[in-house]
């Protein structure tokens, strides 16, 4: 069994060394670690995965278009701290992470002179590409004893090689041979490296690179790069539910650690409750769950397929919606995982509801 690779997204966990020292404890050398971060602070997850032990290989660009900016406006945050209230129609409460945020009715217009004056500002950039951190436990020898002992330490870039006209492929592999031939050092060029230039290229396809985008921002050279736009239909599950609050938290303890559940949450989506466990607790209104940051199926079965060796093992300590498990599920690997937030379970247990081709576990 082989640890192929690791997807932790959660910030405060991220951001602590200790958790990826634990982390690295269940991977076995060489295995890969892949983290997704954000512009703003994924400096500081790099740092804490470095001081945890691993090594950093490369940071994957996911470039996109659909993202949202989520900056206060000016007009409005003067407003405010002049004491003026917001007039607008309250529609509802945000769902998922962002669950009990108001949801505002039409556009906001300046109150007070001094707030028009600041109409069209806003602290934030529109997100636009997110980072993937590419770790690795560090390999106990040679790359090559380390594949044979453990069965990780490499990418399986053939996996994901990109589509290509292999006619110009192989054209531009015997010109760049035939470049290297004139030149006055000779074919020694690359004498520097243990591994001999090829003619030919190795991959039936393109080689993957550490740029992923959507299909069209690069025109023409979108070929070039693996392309997956932001989740969206399928990908995005959402239930509702009918959230329970216990209304005897000595009796309830036992329930929810008979039932695998955080006996300290605030509520639960019943969902995940037995009629035991409901008998001590009462509903406390139905809400739509959903997951603000869900990853496309695309993209993570294309990294499946990239960091995790076939029959490996994947871990996600931050299951979210279920992104994971699915992908894994898709490419014939098993996979392992924990979640946190309850809310989010039952988004689990329903992208999990199709019948799978392959075991998990």
């Amino acid at each position: 069994m082989s640890w192929g690779w690791v997807r932790p997204d959660g910030w405060r966990a991220g951001i602590r060394p200790a958790f990826w020292s634990d982390i690295m404890t269940v991977m076995k050398p060489g295995a890969f670690l892949l983290a997704f971060g954000s512009p703003r602070t994924w400096h500081r997850l790099a740092c804490a995965i470095e001081d945890g032990g691993l090594t950093i290989r490369d940071q994957l660009c996911w470039l996109y278009s659909s993202g949202m900016p989520k900056g206060e406006w000016g007009d409005h945050a003067v407003d405010r701290a002049l004491g003026l209230k917001d007039g607008r129609t309250v529609r509802g409460e945000s769902g998922g992470m962002l669950r009990g945020r108001r949801v505002m009715e039409g556009d906001y217009h300046a109150q007070s002179e001094q707030a028009a004056a600041w109409a069209g500002y806003n602290p934030a950039l529109k997100p636009a590409w997110e980072p993937i951190l590419v770790a690795q436990r560090p390999r106990e020898t040679m790359l090559g004893r380390n594949l044979l002992d453990h069965g990780t330490g490499a990418l399986h870039v053939a996996a994901c090689a990109l589509d290509a006209d292999m006619d110009v492929l192989e054209y531009r592999y015997e010109r760049n041979d035939r470049l290297r031939r004139g030149d006055p050092r000779g074919r020694d060029t690359f004498r520097d490296t243990s591994t001999p230039r090829r003619a030919l290229p190795r991959l039936s396809g393109r080689y993957p690179s550490d740029l992923i985008m959507e299909a069209g921002l690069l025109g023409t050279d979108v070929a070039r790069f693996y392309y997956c736009p932001k989740a969206s239909g399928t990908d995005r599950p959402d239930v509702d539910a009918t959230l329970m609050v216990p209304t005897d938290r000595t009796r309830w303890t036992a329930h929810a650690e008979r039932l695998g559940l955080d006996p300290n949450a605030e509520d639960y989506p019943d969902m995940l409750l037995d009629r035991n466990a409901m008998a001590v607790c009462r509903p406390a209104g139905t809400v739509r769950l959903a997951h603000p940051t869900v990853k496309p199926s695309d993209l993570m079965r294309w990294l499946a397929r990239l960091a995790c060796p076939a029959g490996g093992l994947v871990l996600d300590p931050f299951l979210g919606s279920g992104s994971t498990l699915s992908a894994a599920r898709a490419e014939g690997l098993r996979c392992v995982g924990t979640e946190l937030d309850t809310h989010y379970l039952p988004l689990i247990r329903e992208r999990m509801a199709e019948p799978a081709g392959q075991p998990l576990f």
